[in-house]
């Protein structure tokens, strides 16, 4: 009677840039969702947060994006690998400009909260002076924040995120030639208060 050979399961799937390729074991639905889960919802969390600032609504915008993934991927469709990331982001940021016509959704942090978060902020240098420097430029960038529009501080911090302009295009449904020209306009702002604060 012959042996049989275990071989390990490995699913690839042609070159089709439109199927997600797969290299290692196929994992079910719910491993794939956590998966994704686990490696970006720290940068999705982070970008609500910023761009909207609700911790609460960032945090439940989280969550609800990725059950919207598993809701797509139930359904049998598929989204490309290199595509998976800025969809991600597209989903929230729609799900965030939806609450956000609730206008119980907008929240801005006051000078006082901002200051109270630079103090919780973990410091490796136990020096007040550095502290202070550290506050002062803490409250520089965040006045300088303040000056730009919504859609600079959207694509600056999806730039800050890694994602390229086509991408972030993508994301806020705008054109690759706009993202360039609010990241120039942010940039010039950021640089005037920069030089304006002396830091």
């Amino acid at each position: 009677m012959p042996r049989k050979t275990e071989v390990p399961v490995e699913a690839s799937i042609a070159a089709r840039p439109s199927v997600l390729r797969l290299t290692q074991p196929p994992m079910d639905l719910e491993q794939r969702v956590i998966a994704v889960y686990e490696s970006l919802r720290s940068p999705v969390y982070q970008y609500l947060l910023a761009t909207f600032g609700n911790a609460a609504e960032a945090e439940d915008i989280t969550q609800e994006t990725f059950l919207r993934l598993f809701v797509y991927w139930s359904s049998g469709r598929t989204i490309a690998d290199e595509r998976l990331r800025s969809w991600i982001f597209r989903v929230a940021h729609n799900l965030a400009i939806d609450r956000e016509r609730n206008p119980k959704f907008v929240q801005e942090l006051d000078s006082e909260a901002q200051a109270s978060a630079v103090l919780r902020l973990p410091n490796n240098e136990p020096n007040p002076e550095e502290t202070l420097l550290d506050q002062e430029r803490f409250i520089s960038v965040q006045n300088g924040l303040a000056l730009l529009s919504k859609q600079e501080s959207q694509c600056l911090h999806l730039r800050a995120e890694g994602f390229r302009y086509r991408e972030i295009a993508e994301i806020l449904g705008i054109t690759k030639s706009s993202v360039a020209e609010f990241l120039r306009r942010a940039i010039r702002k950021l640089m005037r208060e920069r030089n304006a604060q002396g830091i």
